[in-house]
């Protein structure tokens, strides 16, 4: 079991989900609590229009309490975190102003999924993302 995660801990393959989509997968057998380095650190995101971000790009993006959505800077370079799939029982979790963090061990192979509320989105936005409709 690693303990800790770098560029070469992750895959992304087709999702285990159901309308999943592309999902990120481990490449090792990672320790319960390791930072999971699903981000790097110059990662960049801008609060865009709803309205003026393609439909198709929109999943990627986290919505606010005022409408306007929390997205990637450059969706040509999304970071593998960008990939990950919601569950309901997760194997990380997010931690505000920290990062991911693994909740049990995980093994190789296995995907990596995070529940979406941990992104405090708004209750009233949060039905697309947990009715399947956010196909990452």
């Amino acid at each position: 079991m690693k303990n800790i995660t770098d560029r070469f801990s992750f895959i992304l393959k087709p999702s285990t989900i159901v309308n999943g989509g592309v999902g990120v997968f481990a490449l090792n057998d990672i320790a319960k609590g390791t930072y999971m380095e699903l981000f790097l650190k110059d990662f960049q995101e801008e609060i865009r229009e709803k309205k003026d971000t393609p439909i198709e790009l929109q999943g990627y993006c986290l919505n606010l309490s005022d409408g306007k959505i929390l997205c990637p800077k450059f969706f040509n370079r999304m970071d593998i975190g960008n990939y990950l799939n919601h569950s309901e029982n997760p194997n990380v979790r997010y931690e505000k102003d920290k990062g991911y963090f693994s909740v049990r061990d995980i093994t190789t192979g296995e995907e990596i999924l995070a529940n979406y509320r941990d992104l405090d989105e708004p209750v009233n936005t949060r039905a697309e993302y947990y009715m399947g409709n956010n196909s990452k």
